[in-house]
């Protein structure tokens, strides 16, 4: 469980400066400073301007399902610590030993 966490969560990392780098090459709307000086062009030509929104719309809806997916490991993960802190067998892994009383032989004194 640890390892598809970390797995995830690198992923998530990636994907969170994917999209900040994205929401910057998009131009300003109100004609004001963006990040490329507040031209009235955009980056890459005024056709992709619709395709970067859509990028970013997808990118940000898979933010939001990654979220609640980490959300969702953590919490089943400090579950099992719970378990496992209190002591119980199951949660564990260990398999406790019954002692039950010795068998009589069919002999009674």
């Amino acid at each position: 469980m640890g390892v598809l966490t970390g797995f995830v969560l690198v992923l998530f990392v990636i994907l969170c400066v994917l999209l900040v780098v994205i929401i910057l090459m998009q131009t300003d709307k109100s004609s004001g400073m963006g990040l490329l000086g507040g031209s009235s062009q955009s980056t890459f030509g005024s056709s992709t301007a619709d395709v970067i929104t859509k990028i970013t719309a997808v990118m940000v809806g898979i933010f939001l399902v990654g979220s609640l997916g980490i959300s969702a490991l953590e919490s089943v993960k400090l579950k099992a610590m719970e378990k496992s802190l209190r002591g119980d067998s199951k949660a564990a892994g260990v398999i406790e030993e019954t002692k039950s009383a010795p068998a009589n032989n069919g002999s009674s004194k």
